[in-house]
């Protein structure tokens, strides 16, 4: 069992490690990735790889600690730690918008290693998680982005393929990301027609959102004052705030 006092030493360990507004050197860097370590280490001592170890002082923080450091750790240039930091993270057991954790986490990989320089690993790992999963919007985004970024004669053809995915009636996730950056691609090729096609797409996603948003809103109203992560969800369901309407409305 993490003892309190562990708790408070880690926390403290990450709270001295974060660099300053936009201090990306790779010795601050090396700092959080550090106490990263040491978080592992009591994950791995617990027997425990999730966001729920019990401990009031860690656990709603974890999710922001991964965040953080893989951003640290990629603008310090450190890719070799990116990539193993992401594949712990993959190892998590999440309990809130885990999805976001492993997609995000599954593209600083593949882009890691285009940074490395290993260009030919990023594109296999991008067409097996798209083989795997071939609705995930910002998995086609990110594939596309590094073969424009490589001169690659695939980019538009990739391009070509979600249009005509897209016509046809598949439903890809991350809609709204997906038709803004199509729409940019296709005019920045001069393709007019086709960048309208999807700002056009893009505009009503927005409006289907924004009712989404404000139905969920009448659903579970704002309540006055700071509502922390661990504090009982003012709706009544008995769960963690953080579990309940937290993450809903995120």
């Amino acid at each position: 069992m993490i003892t309190e006092q562990e708790a408070e030493k880690l926390e403290l360990e990450f709270m001295d490690a974060m660099p300053e507004w936009r201090n990306y050197s790779k010795e601050k860097a090396k700092g959080l990735y550090k106490a990263w370590n040491h978080l592992w280490a009591l994950m791995e001592r617990e027997n425990n790889f999730s966001d729920n170890m019990g401990s009031s002082i860690l656990d709603w923080q974890i999710g922001n600690w991964a965040g953080d450091l893989t951003m640290v750790l990629h603008n310090a240039g450190l890719y070799e730690e990116v990539i193993k930091v992401n594949e712990q993270i993959l190892q998590i057991k999440w309990s809130g918008n885990k999805d976001n954790f492993y997609e995000n986490a599954k593209r600083d990989i593949a882009d890691a290693y285009a940074d490395l320089g290993n260009i030919e690993e990023c594109y296999q790992l991008y067409e097996k998680y798209l083989k795997e999963d071939p609705l995930w919007g910002w998995g086609w985004i990110g594939y596309y982005r590094q073969l424009n970024a490589y001169d690659d004669s695939r980019f538009e053809i990739i391009l070509d393929e979600l249009y005509r995915r897209i016509e046809g009636g598949d439903t890809f996730r991350d809609r709204e990301d997906i038709y803004r950056e199509l729409g940019d691609e296709y005019n920045t090729l001069g393709v007019k027609d086709r960048a309208d096609y999807f700002y056009a797409l893009l505009d009503k996603e927005k409006e289907v959102q924004k009712a989404s948003y404000f139905s969920l809103r009448k659903k579970h109203p704002t309540v006055k004052g700071k509502i922390y992560p661990n504090e009982p969800c003012p709706c009544g369901s008995g769960k963690k705030y953080k579990k309940c309407c937290g993450n809903k409305i995120s």
